[in-house]
């Protein structure tokens, strides 16, 4: 059921590509976003996983200055402050399309294979809001697919300072694909696959070389 790589574009406006990069990476002690790997950066690897199933790929992110070179449009927070709820809601908010993948920019081995797993899932949904990965017993809303009117939701939570995802999730007709299922409809391990990086000891486990200087 797994989409080959070179052929799982959508048509253009179908799927909006949405990369939160508003994390303020305090553990990691520097822009986790822009961090190398591979010859490339984060950032640009979530892009380029997302261009591939995406009409449209935006950036969630308050400061567009240092992701200038990525070449997307920048959606700043409608309500300042209050964490990837907010980034996720603006993007949201700004998107012309059905489906939307969502990634955080630090998840060093994102593959379109596994995005286009989401979609699948999604595409045989009538009613859910959500598709949920959720790997050893743990969801995973930042690498998800939301519908557009899911922001509906994440507003009013935003407006009550309520800002756990993974309540907000729970409230939703939301999907949650497990792992087994997950494994089955991408080919890939998501074990591998939603392993995020927030020290540069996780930096290091997933091949980076950290650089200390300036």
């Amino acid at each position: 059921m797994s989409a080959q790589s070179q052929d799982v574009r959508l048509p253009s406006g179908q799927v909006t590509g949405i990369v939160l990069a508003g994390g303020a990476s305090r553990r990691m002690g520097r822009n986790k976003a822009l961090l190398p790997m591979e010859g490339m950066s984060l950032i640009e690897r979530t892009v380029h996983a997302l261009d591939k199933v995406s009409g449209r790929v935006i950036l969630s992110a308050n400061d567009p200055g240092p992701y200038q070179f990525l070449g997307l449009e920048c959606v700043p927070d409608l309500y300042v402050g209050q964490g990837p709820m907010a980034g996720l809601h603006a993007a949201l908010k700004s998107s012309r399309s059905t489906w939307n993948l969502v990634a955080a920019c630090d998840m060093p081995y994102i593959h379109e294979r596994f995005l286009q797993g989401l979609l699948d899932l999604a595409n045989m949904q009538d009613t859910a809001d959500a598709i949920i990965p959720v790997v050893e017993g743990r969801m995973h809303p930042l690498l998800a697919a939301y519908r557009r009117e899911a922001a509906e939701s994440l507003e009013r939570r935003l407006i009550r300072g309520q800002l756990r995802m993974v309540e907000w999730v729970q409230e939703l007709n939301a999907v949650f694909a497990n792992e087994e299922e997950l494994a089955e409809v991408t080919g890939l391990d998501p074990r591998r696959i939603l392993f995020n990086m927030n020290t540069p000891v996780d930096y290091k486990a997933a091949g980076g070389l950290l650089n200390t200087e300036e």
